[in-house]
């Protein structure tokens, strides 16, 4: 009998530590060959079926990978589960996402489901801020700039002149955050967003 072809997976995590044991524990599984490494820099020049990432490192190697023309299948394993972080990772085009808390066999399980090209492996709180949260409600690119400026304070002419546009454009996106947050003022957009970790520093 034939042992199946085994699944390259690589490990990358800022944590030294919880890299290296994560290798150690995904390379008790038979059917996987299992490496540290490598970081962004590295992702042309990496063949792995699956990476395992930490937030950063995943972000990091989307960002590599939209530069090279070529997409690792990545499953994230972090400790982030505010709104705003699992949604940036979904969007940026990770496969899976994964709380560190996940049970053992969770991990497998979303490996092997993303080296098989199956749909997003979401853990429940991942899925849940996903499918709560569609992509019509999502803000745009300006509406996050804006965001992070009204968030710390500024008034429509200060973020205005910040962002090089005008005052009404401002007040426009200000107003269409207000609606997609479901927020009455300025004051509730600023506890809402900070609170679902809208905005990223």
């Amino acid at each position: 009998m034939t042992r199946p072809p085994q699944l390259t997976v690589r490990v990358c995590h800022e944590d030294l530590l919880v890299m290296a044991g994560l290798v150690a524990l995904i390379g008790q599984e038979p059917d996987f060959d299992v490496h540290a490494g490598p970081g962004p820099a590295d992702i042309r020049h990496d063949v792995a079926d699956v990476i395992v990432a930490d937030y950063a490192c995943a972000l990091g190697l989307l960002a590599a990978a939209g530069a090279a023309g070529t997409g690792p299948r990545i499953v994230v394993m972090t400790r982030r589960d505010k709104e705003g972080e699992v949604l940036q990772a979904i969007h940026g085009g990770v496969h899976g996402y994964l709380l560190q808390d996940a049970n053992p066999f969770e991990l497998m399980d979303a490996i092997r489901h993303v080296a098989r090209g199956g749909s997003r492996y979401l853990c429940k709180r991942a899925a849940m801020l996903f499918e709560s949260s569609p992509p019509r409600t999502w803000l745009t690119a300006r509406e996050e700039d804006v965001l992070r400026f009204l968030v710390k304070g500024d008034c429509n002419k200060g973020i205005a002149r910040k962002l090089d546009i005008s005052a009404n454009t401002v007040k426009a996106h200000v107003s269409r955050i207000c609606e997609k947050l479901h927020a009455s003022s300025r004051a509730q957009v600023a506890v809402k967003a900070t609170q679902r970790g809208l905005v990223r520093a």
